[in-house]
């Protein structure tokens, strides 16, 4: 990137093969052929050696049209909000010409349940469902730091009109956490440090 550049553009780039994913034809508008279309995809990023083993897409509700897909690219990106929910709300966005979908029936579907960070982009993103396979206790499980606790999250987004379904496909998702670990995939947002003990 330029210099006069570099403190006035954000880029954030999914991975080229992600290309030629997208031309693939998209699934009917079952919950599981979506959801495991994203595992799919998020089994191909840890076997091609991608960041996180987290991916995501957002699918008009009542037909087959895909509006837009994304991977975890935290590493690549050198950024901490690359999150695959984040670029895949954010793709869909750009690809209708609007900041938020609210003007269409959308779902995103997650390989994980939401962060604490990509709560806040659902709940303003204009989606009305999410659905998701592997829960947060299990991302946890190997690592990663999901963030402070949201124990209420599924009724904050029902009460903004965002329906949500899952753990779906749980065992299926569970194993893409797995083969991560087992390819040695990096733990970028491990969990903080214990606080020091207080002076004496």
């Amino acid at each position: 990137m330029p210099d006069n550049e570099a403190t006035i553009v954000i880029r954030l780039e999914q991975p080229g093969w992600l290309r030629d994913w997208m031309r693939r034809p998209a699934p009917g508008a079952d919950d599981r052929e979506r959801l495991a279309e994203v595992l799919g995809l998020a089994r191909e990023h840890v076997e091609h050696g991608g960041g996180g083993p987290f991916a995501a897409a957002v699918y008009h509700m009542d037909d087959r049209e895909r509006l837009g897909a994304a991977v975890n690219t935290t590493i690549a990106s050198c950024c901490a909000a690359a999150h695959a929910e984040l670029q895949a709300l954010s793709l869909a966005q750009q690809h209708i010409g609007s900041h938020s979908l609210a003007a269409l029936p959308c779902v995103l579907v997650s390989s994980s349940a939401p962060c604490t960070m990509c709560l806040g982009a659902i709940a303003w993103s204009g989606v009305q469902r999410l659905v998701f396979s592997t829960p947060r206790p299990d991302v946890e499980a190997i690592g990663f730091d999901e963030g402070p606790a949201t124990p209420r999250w599924r009724r904050e987004l029902q009460r903004r009109g965002i329906a949500v379904r899952g753990p779906l496909l749980r065992r299926q998702g569970r194993a893409i956490l797995r083969r991560y670990v087992e390819r040695g995939g990096p733990i970028y947002n491990g969990p903080s440090p214990p606080d020091p003990p207080p002076q004496a």
